[in-house]
């Protein structure tokens, strides 16, 4: 595939372009998971992960995992997502408090 970034031919093979997909999803799941952090938490915890990239890169992850592989629906894909990375996240805060 070609493409033209500041005026300068770049000829992408097939790894390079699934590559790139890979991001360009990662980059809209993490999205999708801040736009949706508030309306699945209570806001107590929403406050408390919303600027936390762990929490947020988790999510998405979960949330990928639960469409792709577990055939989920996406609101309850991402609903499942954001509520058991959120128990993740507690989990390992524990963990660090003993």
């Amino acid at each position: 595939m070609e493409i033209y970034r500041f005026g300068k031919k770049i000829i992408l093979t097939e790894q390079e372009l699934f590559l790139a997909y890979e991001e360009q999803e990662s980059i809209y799941d993490m999205e999708n998971v801040r736009e949706n952090m508030g309306t699945y938490m209570k806001e107590e915890q929403y406050l408390k992960l919303k600027e936390n990239q762990n929490y947020i890169k988790e999510a998405a992850f979960l949330l990928r995992t639960y469409l792709d592989k577990n055939n989920m629906t996406y609101e309850y894909a991402i609903a499942e997502a954001i509520k058991d990375a959120a128990e993740s996240v507690k989990t390992e805060e524990e963990r660090q408090d003993d």
